[in-house]
């Protein structure tokens, strides 16, 4: 028969060793009536009974890892629905008695429901509590065969698999000795399961030197399952935990892999919460045609709760030592930003051993409900910089550096949205001419309100207003500096009839005033200091929608738009940051063909296209195709280089299809195209993937763009990708693109890739030409880099640039990832 103990100060003791409590000292009144009492030679024969003898030291262990190690599939595990905590590639999880998500209540204020076999209570000696003893209390649960307090209620032992389970923690001690008044105590020969970390060990003598401060003597920690000989392991001889400082030290730690040690480290310091610390991050290596050997160190700076650096010392054998910092800062009212950058000194590989060095800093304030401000500042010393350093392998290069400042109001006047705004560029370039550089807005002010009813009448106000300025200090081109303000005033009705029917005719007043400023004025007569122009627009929209239901949902939707707005002429009229608008299908529905406030369009047009749908009874969308063409009734006369173009005085387009089709659940294709009126194809471009089930991907693509002067460049090339599972956890993966233009390999990756319950290995080489290489000069090579990357699940990662690249690089990328961990 068990007996119940209300029983305070023994719980409180020993939940205070391992959580960290107040004692509440003294036996409850009711206490004696509960208790047995035995002659000391059973207690004794009991104790003996449930001790573990030595040599059974690691067959318990491993049982006691065993026995909370579970199949994914057992009741147990799906209850508890914390698949998520193991890697995928494990077969079980572990399955503490208390669920992680339960909190365990305040030791000082909860009831504690003890009960046991027997029960001996002296108040002259010793108290004792024998087989079985099970102590309960909200959150906690503590079991022991042997529990004794002393005469004095100073001093407590626990013995015989004494295990303590508390929010997905699991410990088990062979004993446990606390001195109460102190505080103080040790657990011999432990073992630990934390289930969320997916993580157990073994320390063979646990201190608690205080109420914050735990000692661990010979401990092991590793995420593996529970073998008996784990793929990798952390040994060390003290482990260090202050909760004070938030920050755990180990000493004469090493790692193992499969028991033979790999890395040896006198002392290491790192964090035991979320508070953040100074210490040093994973390294990263690799090696590169042009860069040679890399290793880099990461070290962090944790300088104050509101800010912090992060400097990282490099060595490139082919180039020498690089710094990179960042330094990230919070502040009470003016919001958040961060500054960082890189410095290399004498780049043996860069033409007359350069320094080289880049500087960027962002800052962004909300400052209420209704303002925010932006800063934004970029340099750098070179053009190749970031292709050369950047270890960021989806990063495009950028010839023009943003300088930026804006001030911006939304949500505080309904249907009223502004911005003022500053901004500059660094042209990395230095060969280009000064009339091909971007123009700075010195400041510039936009404007939008919207008012009415979107299901009715509704109006809308755009101004755009700025003072562009660029220098010319090459003779390349006249100063074209100046003022331009652009209005906007339109009026439309919606007419929407959900799900079948819409017209929206709208009519609208445009405007431009161009003011030349000094600089620019001397070498231009007086009428043409100032230009001015307004135009009037009307357009109207209208489409129907035609549904018939059955095994699939097939919808037919045309739609028709019309646009008129008369000429009025600009071809001496300054372009500050206007350029032409792509061919596409959504582009035949805008009456606007140019990016920019720099022209008002000449328009008589009308537009017409069809989308056609089929979806599935799951809401699956398996075909969707779209065509279109514009009929053009008046050339059109405006232009932005006072010249037209073969599209200008076409009748109409050619046609402009879309398509896009998930034949199943693995397999999507996509395909685009654009004609000419005469005939000609203006763009393509097609893709089609395949997921499988099992992490396999195999992926095609085409991509063309005809050279159509001002208006898009020449592309031609061919891009395909796979990953392919093979034998066990590895996978094979690998992504080209070739240009057709110049008949070579643009780029190509090749990549092996392990995963396994408890640790990954990828090695994976590239060789590509930089975003603003022309690979047909001379002077140009491509560059070859070979990386690596270890990552010890529940430790960390190397490196973690493959994951990135290929997200980037390969369509579908991330579904295939997901089913391949989750399967």
């Amino acid at each position: 028969m068990k007996h119940q103990f209300k029983f305070n100060p023994l719980a409180t003791a020993i939940l205070t060793l391992l959580c960290g409590g107040t004692i509440q000292t003294g036996f409850a009144a009711s206490t004696t009536s509960h208790v047995s009492t035995l002659d000391n030679a059973k207690l004794k024969a009991i104790a003996e009974k449930n001790q573990v003898k030595p040599d059974q030291e690691s067959y318990a262990g491993e049982h006691f890892f065993q026995q909370y190690y579970v199949d994914k599939t057992a009741p147990e595990a799906q209850l508890r629905n914390n698949q998520h905590l193991s890697s995928s590639f494990c077969q079980g999880t572990w399955v503490t008695p208390i669920n992680p998500a339960t909190k365990p209540a305040d030791a000082n204020s909860t009831t504690s429901v003890i009960t046991a076999d027997y029960g001996h209570y002296n108040p002259n000696g010793d108290s004792i509590l024998q087989g079985n003893v099970v102590i309960d209390q909200e959150g906690r649960t503590i079991r022991a065969d042997q529990v004794t307090i002393d005469s004095t209620q100073t001093h407590a032992n626990a013995q015989g698999r004494v295990q303590l389970a508390q929010s997905g923690l699991l410990t088990q001690s062979d004993q446990i000795n606390y001195n109460l008044k102190t505080q103080t105590g040790d657990l011999n020969n432990s073992f630990y399961i934390a289930e969320q970390q997916h993580a157990h060990g073994q320390a063979n003598q646990i201190l608690r030197k205080n109420e914050n401060l735990l000692v661990l003597k010979d401990a092991s920690y590793t995420a593996c399952p529970p073998e008996q000989k784990p793929a990798w392991k952390i040994q060390a001889k003290e482990i260090e935990l202050n909760q004070d400082t938030g920050r755990g030290v180990t000493r004469g730690t090493k790692l193992y892999v499969k028991n033979v040690p790999v890395i040896a480290v006198p002392y290491f310091n790192f964090p035991i919460d979320d508070r953040r610390t100074t210490g040093m991050l994973s390294p990263n290596f690799g090696y590169s045609s042009d860069g040679g050997a890399q290793l880099s160190v990461p070290i962090y700076l944790n300088l104050a709760p509101n800010y912090d650096l992060t400097l990282t010392p490099s060595f490139m054998s082919n180039r020498g030592a690089k710094l990179d910092a960042e330094y990230r800062y919070m502040t009470e009212n003016f919001g958040s930003g961060q500054i960082w950058g890189g410095y290399i000194q004498n780049d043996k590989e860069y033409e007359n051993r350069k320094n080289r060095s880049d500087l960027h800093f962002i800052h962004n304030w909300r400052i209420d409900d209704q303002w925010s401000t932006n800063l934004e500042y970029n340099y750098a010393s070179d053009k190749e910089y970031f292709s050369d350093f950047n270890n960021n392998p989806n990063t495009r290069t950028d010839l023009n550096l943003r300088r930026a400042w804006e001030l911006n109001y939304r949500n505080g006047i309904p249907g009223l949205r502004a911005q003022l705004k500053v901004e500059d560029f660094q042209t990395l370039d230095k060969e280009i001419d000064d009339k091909d550089k971007p123009y700075a807005r010195l400041p510039q002010f936009l404007l939008n309100y919207v008012a009415g009813n979107p299901q009715g009448l509704q109006y809308e106000f755009n101004n755009d207003t700025a003072y562009f300025k660029k220098s010319i200090n090459d003779g390349s081109a006249l100063e074209s500096s100046g003022t331009r303000i652009y209005n906007q005033f339109a009026v439309r009705y919606n007419h929407i009839t959900p799900s079948w029917f819409y017209v929206i005719p709208e009519a609208s007043v445009r405007s431009i005033n161009t003011f030349y400023d000094q600089d620019s004025q001397q070498d231009r007569s007086s009428n043409d200091l100032e230009k001015s122009v307004v135009v009037p627009q009307f357009t109207l929209a209208t489409g129907l929608t035609f549904e018939k239901d059955g095994k699939y949902l097939q919808s037919i939707s045309p739609r028709a738009f019309y646009a008129y707005s008369p000429y009025r002429k600009q071809d001496d009229h300054p372009n500050f940051d206007s350029t032409t608008a792509s061919i596409n299908y959504d582009q035949l529905f805008n009456p606007y063909r140019f990016y920019g406030h720099d022209r008002l369009d000449d328009n008589n047009f009308l537009s017409l296209g069809v989308t056609y749908s089929l979806l599935d009874t799951e809401g699956v969308e398996r075909i969707k195709a779209s065509v279109g063409q514009s009929y053009y009734f008046n050339d059109r006369r405006v232009s932005l280089n006072e010249q037209l173009d073969e599209f200008d005085t076409q009748r109409r387009t050619g046609p402009v299809v879309n398509l896009t089709s998930q034949l199943n659940q693995n397999f999507t294709i996509s395909a685009n195209s654009a004609w000419m009126s005469n005939g000609d194809n203006a763009q393509r471009d097609f893709q089609a993937y395949y997921t499988g089930d099992k992490g396999n991907l195999y992926n095609v693509g085409y991509f063309y763009r005809k050279d159509i002067k001002d208006r898009q460049n020449a592309y031609d090339q061919v891009v395909a990708s796979f990953i392919q599972p093979v034998k066990d956890n590895w996978r094979i993966m690998g992504h080209a693109q070739y240009d057709l233009d110049n008949n070579l390999m643009r780029e190509y990756l090749l990549g092996v890739n392990y995963e396994s319950c408890c640790w990954a290995v990828s090695v994976y080489g590239r060789s590509y030409y930089n975003d603003l290489d022309d690979p047909n000069s001379p002077d140009v090579r491509k560059k070859n880099a070979v990386m690596a990357e270890v990552t010890l699940k529940g430790l960390g990662a190397l490196n973690t640039k493959l994951s990135s690249l290929l997200e980037n690089r390969v369509l579908g990328f991330n579904k295939t990832n997901q089913s391949w961990t989750q399967r």
